[in-house]
């Protein structure tokens, strides 16, 4: 009989298990992380990741892109009341100019999330150069200290505070061990 229960409940466990870990963020699936209750896909993440790799430098981690696509709309809309924007058109038209340059072979159309991911990335330079960065970055980082961000455990966990370099840090799980100082 102890047999038998224990082929019946193996299975139900990893069921369990599997539908909480796909479950990710927020009882959310295939959510990378959920920004005042709207996700980001991770289908997103990956198809803007995928995208933009080539004019990025080597090794962007998902997370920092991650935070970025979180950031993206904020810092839009505080610098489009200063008079600071970018397009998708301009964004698209930069990528095309820095595909030549760089002999890299772009798609006919981007993602509506990429297109942001590109105009966030284009905007940061622009908004840094500003005369009011300043006052634009103190606006972005009190702003981004006031959203409801859920990220998925798999990037790490959300920190607004800019000061600490990535919005999003990384986390190792509760159940690994951390490595002896002589073992790393």
């Amino acid at each position: 009989m102890t047999s038998r229960l224990r082929r019946i409940a193996a299975p139900a466990v990893a069921v369990i298990t599997a539908a909480l870990l796909a479950a990710g963020c927020a009882g959310q699936p295939g959510a990378a992380a959920v920004v005042d209750g709207e996700p980001i896909t991770e289908s997103d993440l990956t198809d803007a990741s995928t995208t933009l790799a080539p004019f990025l430098q080597e090794g962007v981690a998902p997370a920092a892109l991650l935070a970025a696509m979180i950031q993206a709309p904020v810092l839009m809309d505080i610098a489009a009341e200063r008079g600071i924007a970018i397009s998708a058109d301009q964004a698209q038209q930069q990528l095309a100019a820095n595909a030549e340059a760089g002999g890299i072979e772009v798609p006919e159309e981007y993602s509506p999330e990429t297109m942001e991911l590109a105009r966030y990335l284009f905007l940061v330079n622009m908004v840094n150069q500003s005369p009011d960065a300043q006052a634009i970055n103190e606006e972005f980082a009190a702003e981004l200290a006031e959203l409801d961000v859920e990220v998925s455990p798999r990037y790490g966990t959300w920190n607004p505070d800019l000061s600490q370099g990535s919005t999003i840090q990384a986390t190792a799980p509760e159940w690994i061990a951390p490595v002896a100082p002589e073992q790393a």
